[in-house]
């Protein structure tokens, strides 16, 4: 139960450590492009530090979201009450992989705009890899 309780605490962290900064879904998916460059060793783009904190946000909020939702994915296994539009099986799931995707989705999704980035990343991360 204690670690659920904390699993919670991090949950409602993430809107307010994304909004520290005020950034849109846009800007976060392009310091997923620019992370995604620069880990394939294409060092085209110039960096400055606002591009290296949106490299390291993207980096750090992908892994944080992606290790709550498998932790709730496992926890709903256990017959808890859990949405499951909060948990995604991503275990063996790279960071990098993930990121991979987004960039894909980048290209065709126009919505971008108007979503908070935690309940895309959520609804992106639940669709593409369901807790089964």
């Amino acid at each position: 139960m204690k670690k659920i309780s904390y699993i919670i605490i991090l949950i409602v962290s993430i809107p307010s450590i994304l909004k520290s900064a005020e950034i849109t879904t846009q800007e976060f998916l392009k310091g997923c492009k620019n992370y995604y460059l620069w880990v394939n060793k294409n060092y085209e783009i110039p960096v400055d530090e606002k591009i290296l904190f949106n490299m390291g946000k993207c980096q750090g909020v992908i892994e944080t979201m992606g290790k709550v939702m498998l932790t709730l994915c496992y926890e709903s296994k256990r017959n808890l009450s859990i949405s499951k539009q909060i948990t995604a099986n991503l275990k063996g799931i790279r960071t990098i992989d993930i990121i991979e995707e987004l960039i894909k989705l980048t290209d065709t999704d126009k919505r971008l705009r108007s979503m908070p980035v935690q309940s895309f990343l959520f609804d992106f991360m639940s669709n593409n890899w369901p807790c089964k």
